[in-house]
């Protein structure tokens, strides 16, 4: 919702303008603390049309590495990558290469990849897409998650975006339609997560806030239209806190698994930790705030394997139902409500006292147009944030936060309001 901790440094920021030399203050401090926006900004690992690859500190699991042997499975595999796929058929190449790495312990797996460089690695990618006589590729789109997933959480940071790199479809990529030259992909600094007790909007309200790592006020839409996957997050993270500990991971080495559901079936999806960049601060979802040195992170990386799933940012980023998002994130298929209920207010807290997560969609074709007297945006998703029964009235939150303005932070329906500036609210259960 775009709420900040609003750290020291932030809030005396504000102020200082208000304050007789108080910016002279602030700069005189940073000095002396050593903090420093332009240093902070170029200690960021930023590549403009690029992703990083940088060696971080990693502490593997397991035995020290036996060169020698990470040697030897290295140029069998590597010779049997490089063999002809037409003769000897790429699945059976492939499953030859796992054979062969799949018994080293982390850091010989490390060495073998490093060694394979992008050639190798890209070589690896496209035999998972060489197509058969009947035109599927040797390894189906869940058998190549796999893959990729066991690779990036098992190297080490290096190794990780060496595979980010090298094997392209382990990542999705995006398209800001931007001609700035400015976009590109950026290692945060900020937190994955963190415990937050109160929060203030950009327009200086106290709001009270859970004391999850993960909680729904921690998210920020960003620039993708997303609206309809980060507000159903917020609407299950809502109904069930212990959802986000079990679907999003922070592995050893930096990575990042985020389980979700393909037809009922959950599915891991595990990510280079880099996000995208662009015109100074993270492109898409985060929490808090878009300065990549103090932004939550897990909402970017929810984001991004969204977009793993379905192909590329610039597939989710273009809309979808928020149906297929719950079921995305809950492995369930969601209920649409009955909006011309004269009970539908009741029916929405009945539905929250059970823990379902309820999402609301309103009308148009563009979400920069509004409705509701400037209250709403259209074309637009909402989560149900609170509901008053007795007065027949829901709280609809927007994933923009108060980004937009307070009057669209947050926006209370009446029972007829609801039928006209509605066309659905769907549910779910989350537990």
């Amino acid at each position: 919702m775009n709420y900040h901790r609003n750290n020291w440094r932030q809030v005396a920021g504000a102020a200082a303008p208000f304050i007789p030399g108080g910016r002279a203050l602030i700069d005189a401090v940073n000095v002396v603390q050593g903090f420093s926006d332009s240093v902070g900004r170029d200690r960021l690992q930023y590549v403009p049309d690029g992703r990083p690859v940088v060696e971080l500190p990693w502490q593997p699991p397991g035995p020290p590495p036996d060169p020698q042997r990470a040697e030897t499975v290295g140029r069998q595999a590597w010779g049997v990558l490089f063999a002809d796929a037409q003769q000897y058929g790429a699945r059976s190449l492939l499953d030859q290469v796992g054979t062969l790495l799949a018994p080293l312990p982390p850091t010989e797996l490390d060495l073998v990849v490093r060694r394979f460089g992008t050639q190798g690695l890209d070589r690896w990618d496209a035999l998972a897409h060489v197509e058969d006589e009947h035109g599927q590729p040797a390894y189906d789109w869940r058998r190549q998650q796999e893959l990729f997933s066991w690779l990036l959480r098992t190297v080490s940071p290096y190794g990780a975006m060496l595979v980010g790199t090298g094997m392209p479809c382990s990542q999705p990529d995006y398209d800001a339609e931007c001609g700035c030259g400015d976009h590109g992909w950026v290692l945060p600094e900020g937190p994955f997560a963190q415990v937050d007790g109160a929060y203030v909007t950009e327009n200086w309200q106290w709001v009270s806030a859970s004391t999850e790592a993960m909680s729904w006020q921690d998210m920020d839409q960003g620039r993708f239209g997303t609206c309809w996957l980060l507000t159903s997050m917020q609407a299950v993270l809502q109904a069930n806190p212990q959802y986000a500990p079990r679907h999003l991971r922070l592995e050893a080495n930096g990575t990042v698994t985020v389980t979700l559901y393909e037809e009922g079936t959950p599915i891991g999806i595990t990510l280079v930790p880099d996000l995208p960049y662009g015109h100074g601060g993270l492109w898409g979802a985060k929490g808090h705030t878009a300065d990549a040195r103090y932004a939550e992170t897990w909402p970017g990386y929810f984001e991004k394997a969204a977009a793993q799933y379905f192909g590329n940012y610039h597939d989710v980023a273009h809309g979808g139902a928020v149906g297929v998002a719950l079921a995305l994130l809950t492995g369930r298929v969601a209920q649409p409500l009955d909006l011309t209920s004269p009970w539908l207010a009741q029916e929405v807290a009945d539905r929250r006292a059970r823990g379902q997560a309820l999402v609301a969609t309103t009308p148009g074709t563009s979400d920069r147009d509004t409705i509701a007297d400037g209250r709403l945006a259209a074309n637009h998703a909402y989560f149900i944030k609170d509901v008053d029964p007795a007065g027949g009235r829901i709280c609809l939150g927007n994933p923009w936060g108060d980004g937009a303005t307070r009057k669209m932070w947050e926006c209370w329906l009446t029972r007829q309001e609801m039928g006209y500036h509605l066309v659905r609210i769907d549910a779910v259960d989350t537990w």
